[in-house]
């Protein structure tokens, strides 16, 4: 049994490396209200071990991750009032 998550924005940083992907996703967390949840796309496998560990520093909650071909989706719900 899958739990469906309420995703509040999408980002799509397929096709950037790092850092892009978390400097994009830091950017559009500081415009999400606590509680709320980013849905992000990547293609960079780095972001297999850079996302957890930066949502791990940021207080920041990964509540999913899935792949899905070559891209990685992380479903991050801020928990933080500044990223």
């Amino acid at each position: 049994m899958s739990e469906e998550i309420n995703v509040d924005q999408t980002l799509d940083a397929k096709g950037l490396n790092c850092p892009l992907p978390i400097l994009k996703t830091r950017k559009a967390l500081n415009d999400l209200a606590q509680g709320n949840v980013l849905k992000v796309l990547t293609t960079d496998p780095g972001s297999q071990k850079d996302m957890p560990a930066w949502a791990h520093r940021t207080a920041n909650q990964i509540v999913k991750t899935e792949v899905v071909g070559n891209t990685f989706i992380f479903y991050i719900k801020k928990l933080a009032g500044g990223t």
